[in-house]
């Protein structure tokens, strides 16, 4: 199944938690199925995948972003097709 656009999870977790979340996306990615969260994301055909991590207080907020091709034809703000100016999370990226 092609996919497009972007899809995101966010979550909280401890410092402790952190490296143990990054290895388990990792071997999941193997596997193809990213799951998190109760949400799971096939990644067959990604562009990029990003992984975040920002304090909260003695928390991290964790967000796994997974982004798609645009749909053919597709037009961003900017109007150029393809463009990533549509990118409303509110992110650097």
């Amino acid at each position: 199944m092609t996919q497009y656009g972007k899809r995101t999870v966010q979550f909280s977790v401890t410092p402790e938690e952190a490296p143990g979340l990054v290895r388990r996306i990792g071997e999941q990615m193997a596997d193809g199925v990213i799951t998190l969260e109760g949400r799971s994301i096939e990644i067959d055909g990604f562009e990029s995948i990003g992984i975040s991590l920002k304090r909260t207080g003695d928390k991290l907020r964790a967000r796994v972003k997974v982004k798609f091709p645009k749909r053919p034809g597709e037009v961003g703000d900017a109007g150029e097709v393809g463009s990533d100016a549509d990118d409303s999370d509110g992110d650097d990226d």
